[in-house]
């Protein structure tokens, strides 16, 4: 009768646990919060540089470095403006609402950032191509405002590229 009573103390005991995990993977299942820091846990989000380039966005000598990078499923933009021979400070981190990464033709070459004057007015503008969930090309153009020290997203004008 002992070893009867155990028992069903020890079954009772594995389904109280199963019902409580179950529980648990269900909650972290569903609140999207939980979801993201279980999954940055157990896999880690790697910050991967996708492109590098360089130049002047003023038009006045300022040099920037722009970086394309892809962290976990995120796209964005970051942009560094150079101080000093050895040092950047970083201007402006830009999310890219795309998460897959796209490439353009530029003056026949392939790429997928790039600077170029897209509105004619002397001074560069960034371009980063990127795919929608549905596979749809997006072009963004992003241009340096110097009042604001800011970077104002535009649109292509009609007879670009």
């Amino acid at each position: 009768m002992e070893s009867k009573k155990s028992a069903f103390n020890i079954d009772s005991l594995l389904l109280g646990v199963l019902i409580l995990l179950a529980l648990a993977v269900t909650t972290v299942a569903v609140i999207p919060s939980l979801r993201q820091e279980f999954k940055g846990y157990f896999f880690p989000n790697e910050r991967k540089i996708l492109a590098k380039i360089r130049g002047d966005l003023t038009g006045q000598g300022a040099l920037f470095t722009i970086l394309k990078i892809q962290s976990g499923e995120d796209l964005f933009l970051e942009v560094y403006i150079e101080e000093g021979p050895d040092d950047s400070a970083l201007l402006a981190k830009i999310n890219l609402t795309e998460k897959r990464d796209g490439y353009f033709s530029l003056k026949g070459n392939a790429t997928n950032l790039g600077l170029t004057d897209v509105d004619g007015d002397g001074t560069l503008e960034i371009i980063a191509p990127t795919f929608d969930d549905q596979m749809v090309a997006r072009l963004n153009i992003y241009k340096f405002n110097i009042q604001t020290r800011n970077f104002d997203r535009v649109n292509a004008p009609a007879s670009s590229f």
